[in-house]
């Protein structure tokens, strides 16, 4: 009985969710509409993604790993900026490398390459 009633509810609640849900209030008054991508760029954003995801991994580990080092021997070493020290900026420099947009979204594809 448990069993079904959350289910139930679980329901209910994904339910209300997407059915309160209004896209289109997140735009601003002025902004105009945009596009929506085409089959094209949903396929260049599917054939995109895995190459951009496994470059970006790659790309974040090796940084993290190349940084340890560096990053435990200069932590406490005076900087080059503001009072800054080394270890720190190669702290947020292998930060930095893990940031971004890790999948490639059709909205993407369609402005660097049109349709």
């Amino acid at each position: 009985m448990k069993k079904r009633l959350g289910l139930i509810m679980g329901a209910a609640i994904l339910t209300a969710g997407l059915l309160s849900a209004n896209p289109s209030g997140a735009q601003e008054a002025g902004a105009p509409a945009a596009a929506r991508p085409g089959f094209f760029s949903i396929l260049g954003s599917i054939l995109l993604t895995p190459p951009h995801l496994l470059f970006k991994t790659v790309t974040c580990v090796g940084t993290q790993v190349t940084a340890a080092v560096p990053y435990v021997a200069t932590y406490g070493v005076e900087g080059a900026y503001d009072g800054g020290t080394n270890g720190r900026d190669i702290g947020e420099t292998a930060r930095r490398s893990c940031t971004g947009s890790w999948i490639v979204r059709p909205s993407q594809v369609a402005r660097d390459y049109g349709e």
